[in-house]
């Protein structure tokens, strides 16, 4: 099982890279992007990040970074936004809402800290492996989301 998350995590960027490298340029500045079913995270392709610069790059690969932390937590509910707990299927009582609560707070605050210190300093690397960063990414965030949807059969 971790041969194959290891297999993926290294496969990914080159996944993507061939698939999104051959996306017609969008017409405006603005980055065109692709919703994946069931709500899954906007893709967004080579070509658009090429044509952006390092502030908006570094606003995307934040994003990325913030909804892999938020769905993670919660995979093994195979609910990735769960609003209490029936949405994941375990009793609502005042102790499972307490441990959702103080969860919440712990990543936000998380969040907040890391967004302030990666938008300070991610600006400073190379354009390129900030786009490198946000494809391997949105790989990732990706595929945790089809799993997280209930898709894992098409992935495995």
């Amino acid at each position: 099982m971790m041969q194959r998350l290891y297999a993926f995590l290294v496969a990914a960027p080159f996944w993507v890279l061939s698939v999104y490298a051959q996306e017609p340029a969008p017409s405006s500045q603005q980055a065109v992007a692709t919703q994946l079913p069931g709500g899954a995270t906007i893709i967004y392709s080579l070509g658009d990040l090429e044509k952006m610069d390092k502030i908006e790059l570094t606003r995307i690969y934040i994003a990325k970074l913030t909804r892999l932390y938020r769905i993670l937590q919660y995979l093994p509910f195979a609910k990735l936004d769960p609003k209490g707990p029936n949405d994941l299927k375990i009793p609502s009582v005042q102790a499972n809402e307490k441990s959702m609560k103080t969860l919440e707070e712990s990543l936000r605050d998380y969040i907040k800290t890391a967004e302030a210190s990666l938008s300070t300093i991610t600006p400073y690397a190379d354009k390129k492996q900030i786009i490198d960063a946000i494809l391997f990414l949105q790989a990732v965030t990706n595929k945790v989301e089809l799993v997280g949807l209930g898709m894992s059969q098409l992935i495995y």
